[in-house]
């Protein structure tokens, strides 16, 4: 039986033997970085840095002197119609979904709206129509 024994190597002396193997066989090249890796990041001016916000869906987007409001609860809802309402001095915008729900927005007054339907299919904005201006009217006590 001690014979039997000794033909088999222990597991220590076979790792042994393979890290001698690997230690003689050639190492194959690193794969460079890609150039990506080896940019430095270069600081974004002012303009373009922001700070971002999350309430729920809603994302919040502040950069200096702007700020972008986007709500992704309505995100792939069929719109049905939008309609601006403005009278003395409540002024409201409403998107209203096919699913009979509404997107409402309620303006101060005071304001000058500029309505355009746009596409954004190719990744740029490229106008497809532009309404009038519409104005508020002046609040008269």
């Amino acid at each position: 039986m001690a014979a039997i024994q000794g033909k088999h190597s222990s597991s220590r002396t076979q790792g042994f033997r393979r890290s001698v193997r690997a230690s003689t066989t050639t190492a194959s090249p690193k794969p460079q970085p890609s150039s990506r890796q080896h940019r430095k990041r270069k600081r974004l001016p002012a303009s373009l840095r922001f700070t971002e916000t999350k309430r729920g869906k809603t994302t919040i987007r502040r950069y200096s002197g702007r700020t972008f409001y986007r709500f992704e609860e309505i995100k792939g809802k069929p719109v049905d119609f939008v309609e601006v309402f403005t009278a003395g001095e409540y002024h409201a915008i409403d998107v209203r979904f096919q699913d009979k729900t509404a997107l409402h927005f309620v303006i101060d007054p005071g304001f000058t709206l500029e309505t355009e339907y746009a596409d954004w299919k190719s990744g740029n904005w490229r106008p497809i129509k532009r309404w009038p201006l519409i104005r508020s009217a002046p609040f008269n006590s």
